[in-house]
């Protein structure tokens, strides 16, 4: 009878832990960020294109409810720094640090690589 209530309490359990996962990805992935590094990388796109590919993105994250991944907005600024907009650079970095402080080391590091201090 022991055993029975065990094996019981443990398919309950393990049933419990099942239904509590959701089918929702952890961040906001629509190819546009990945795009936007690899075209970057490969210095074959216009910085302005992207950025405006990148804002739009953002904003369909935040109307779905979902969460902009790590690197989004520190790409965003060296986006914003290729076309010549400092402020915006900086205040996408800030962004980046906000969402996950674990990058403000590599923020810092672009804003002292970038001119941004």
């Amino acid at each position: 009878m022991k055993n029975i209530l065990l094996c019981l309490s443990a398919a309950v359990l393990i049933s419990a832990c099942a239904s509590s996962t959701s089918n929702q990805p952890l961040y906001h992935w629509d190819n546009t960020y990945s795009k936007s590094v690899y075209n970057h990388l490969n210095k074959n796109s216009d910085a302005n294109m992207e950025i405006a590919q990148m804002e739009k993105a953002a904003q369909k994250a935040y109307e779905k409810h979902q969460k902009i991944p790590p690197g989004f907005y520190a790409h965003l600024g060296l986006l914003y720094h290729d076309a010549g907009n400092m402020e915006k650079m900086k205040e996408n970095f800030q962004k980046e640090v906000e969402l996950y402080e674990e990058s403000k080391t590599y923020i810092n590091f672009l804003l002292k690589n970038k001119g941004g201090k």
